[in-house]
């Protein structure tokens, strides 16, 4: 039951963390600009699920690798792009890679670990109470 409760206590937290990251995103989207001086070293484009596209790109005589969507890849066109600039984190995203997906994502499965916990409690508390009569 302590893995259980544990699981479920780290789901919640990523949870948190990822509605707190789009959150953060959001907000630089809706009142910052996108940048526009930055220069495209190199475009890697994939099919797969697992290898997204990238960008690397150069920002502030800094290298960054940008994700991207296929579609935005196989038509590159960077004046179509909109990349912004995260002063905190020191990270560069593009406006697609803002996204609920991962927060549903993450929503489900600590609903699910909730429905788990309350299985082994209902369970145990069963039990108890037979081994008492």
């Amino acid at each position: 039951m302590k893995k259980v409760i544990f699981l479920n206590v780290g789901l919640l937290v990523i949870l948190i963390y990822a509605w707190f990251s789009y959150s953060h995103r959001k907000t630089i989207i809706n009142c910052e600009k996108a940048i526009t001086d930055f220069s495209v070293l190199e475009v890697n484009c994939s099919s797969g699920y697992r290898c997204g596209s990238n960008l690397l790109i150069k920002f502030n005589a800094k290298q960054y690798y940008v994700g991207i969507t296929t579609s935005q890849c196989k038509s590159f066109n960077p004046q179509t792009i909109k990349l912004f600039y995260d002063k905190e984190c020191d990270e560069i995203f593009e406006q697609h890679d803002v996204t609920v997906r991962y927060i549903v994502w993450y929503f489900i499965l600590y609903l699910c670990s909730c429905i788990w916990l309350f299985v082994i409690v209902k369970n145990r508390n069963a039990s108890i109470r037979r081994l008492a009569k």
